[in-house]
């Protein structure tokens, strides 16, 4: 892509590269990079923060009207350095640029693109080459792999990255000193929730690996910086920090045979004390948060809307409502005003629908999704890469059909007799776990509570409520078990009138149907205790006088 320079007072870019005892050669590799760039509408702000050392003449060599020069009268270091280049700045965007690296001709047209096309997007990056020996680089893409990321490393190679400058004007963010030579860490975890990052999955720089680095002349130093922005973190991303630092153990008789510890995207074995492995998070290249949500909706107006606010809540807005032609007024009101798109049924399917009518065949057959009722939401500390975390167990699990929530029941309050009943129940889907590390993984079932579901051609067969749910902290909270049914709202009561059969947690009569079933599930006949066999495509069960045998199949994943 070309695109002609405007030669005016406002450039769309501004690359910024500061210049410190830099050799003559690494240096006009770096300035003709960007002078030969397929993106031309750029001011080129060059700064020298050597005074005794100068490199003007070099400079001043590229007659070209886009290069402005400055010179420091002493040493300012990096950071001051490179702050006044911001201050200088008349660009949009702001391209990093450092004195030693070489740029590819199409990276300031790509990142510009991408930036025009996320606007929630503040700072991206690229994927690099190191060089002499020609070793790619390849960093996490999607924000929120980024941001794990950034618990522990820099996840974004600085003099790769583009930044929107009005995010660090509108949140006064600068680079810090006190943190220099890791400024450019800093300055991502600073902009942690303020904004979205993302790195194009494509090589865009070539960096030069060199004895005069920074990061190899100044080692000591940059580790010391890194530890301090570590604290930083513990101060102002204490959640974020524990859910993605942690220090696990398998034990046998009181000896640890395996210890694993993660830090953000990384996590670390070690067996029997010996043998240490290293394991990175695979990279994604899409963000699952953007995957359809669709809401099955019956007259629950609450329920819609709760969930609703929490899905906003995590910045998830691809959001369908199906309509199970709702009677309820103010959900008829609500259903017309929505921002969200509202797919009216002509019949009430049930929670069934998205199975039977042909209106969603070609997403159920080819498309990844969300499927949930509107009475399950994600609990208030659930970490917010939880569409992501779906997406990745069901590549893990190629024979699994859906991934979804555990859910809480330690929160609920009401009578005893009630809290013994849910706990009985949500039991008999945390029985077998699929591996050894928190959150525990769950060979379970689940019907149409929040999950995401992989293309299948045909739903209507007995594989259908095969899942797994991951447990703590991902839990979502199934909100008629927080209701108090002695006090029941008019929307209750209008639900109650209406019910097809399907709420069975809105009532007292549902709630002893659920007893019933559940007195089913856990007491055998009498047969079974002397001898049976159950199989499915996961394990075995054979019980023999009342002793039961369970033997696994072969699954994929840990």
């Amino acid at each position: 892509m070309s695109i002609n320079s405007k030669n005016g007072e406002n450039p769309k870019i501004s690359v910024l590269m500061p210049v410190y005892k830099t050799p003559e050669s690494y240096l006009k590799e770096a300035i003709e990079s960007i002078l030969n760039q397929t993106f031309t509408d750029f001011e080129f702000l060059i700064l020298d923060d050597c005074p005794e050392q100068s490199v003007e003449r070099i400079v001043k060599f590229y007659r070209d009207e886009r290069i402005k020069y400055y010179k420091n009268e002493k040493n300012l270091g990096i950071s001051a350095s490179r702050n006044r280049l911001m201050d200088l700045a008349k660009g949009e965007y702001l391209a990093v640029m450092d004195h030693d690296d070489i740029a590819l001709p199409e990276r300031l047209a790509k990142e510009v693109a991408f930036l025009e096309a996320h606007s929630d997007v503040g700072v991206v990056g690229t994927w690099y080459e190191r060089f002499p020996n020609k070793k790619v680089k390849k960093k996490y893409v999607i924000n929120s792999q980024i941001e794990r990321d950034l618990m522990s490393n820099c996840s974004i190679l600085h003099p790769s990255a583009m930044i929107r400058k009005s995010v660090l004007i509108e949140n006064n963010i600068r680079y810090e000193a006190e943190f220099s030579p890791a400024e450019d860490y800093m300055l991502w975890v600073r902009l942690i929730g303020k904004t979205k990052f993302a790195n194009i999955p494509e090589v865009l720089l070539k960096y030069r690996d060199y004895a005069g680095n920074t990061s190899k002349i100044q080692a000591e130093k940059m580790k010391s910086a890194r530890n301090k922005v570590h604290k930083i973190l513990e101060e102002n991303q204490p959640q974020m920090l524990q859910e993605n630092w942690s220090r696990q153990k398998i034990s046998f008789c009181g000896i640890p045979l395996i210890k694993r510890v993660q830090r953000g995207c990384c996590f670390k074995y070690k067996c029997f004390g010996l043998v240490e492995k290293s394991v990175q998070e695979p990279i994604m290249t899409f963000d699952a948060g953007k995957l359809p949500i669709y809401i099955i909706n019956f007259n629950r107006l609450s329920y819609l809307q709760q969930m609703i606010a929490v899905l906003e809540k995590y910045g998830l807005r691809n959001i369908h409502i199906i309509d199970n032609v709702s009677t309820y007024p103010p959900m008829v009101e609500y259903l017309k005003q929505t921002p969200y798109k509202v797919h009216y049924m002509k019949k009430n399917y049930g929670h069934m629908v998205f199975f039977w009518d042909d209106e969603f065949k070609n997403v159920r057959e080819n498309e990844y999704y969300v499927l949930t009722d509107p009475d399950v939401i994600a609990a208030e500390n659930c970490p917010a890469d939880f569409m992501d975390r779906f997406y990745q167990i069901l590549q893990q699990y190629p024979k699994v059909n859906k991934v979804g929530f555990s859910l809480k029941t330690d929160d609920i309050q009401g009578s005893k007799k009630a809290k013994e009943l849910l706990a009985k129940w949500e039991g008999l889907y945390y029985k077998h776990r699929l591996n050894r590390f928190e959150p525990y993984l769950y060979d379970s079932s689940i019907d149409t509570t929040f999950a995401m579901y992989r293309p299948h051609k045909d739903w209507k067969t007995d594989d259908f409520y095969k899942a797994i749910r991951i447990g703590a902290p991902y839990e979502a909270r199934h909100l008629p078990w927080y209701k108090d049914l002695s006090d029941l709202s008019d929307e209750d009561k209008f639900y109650n009138q209406a019910d097809c059969g399907s709420g069975n947690w809105n009532s007292f009569a549902g709630l002893e149907r659920i007893r019933e079933c559940l007195i089913s599930k856990t007491v055998e006949h009498w047969w079974e205790n002397l001898f049976s066999v159950k199989s499915s495509y996961r394990r075995i069960i054979v019980r023999v006088l009342g002793v039961k045998f369970t033997f696994d199949k072969e699954m994929r994943g840990d």
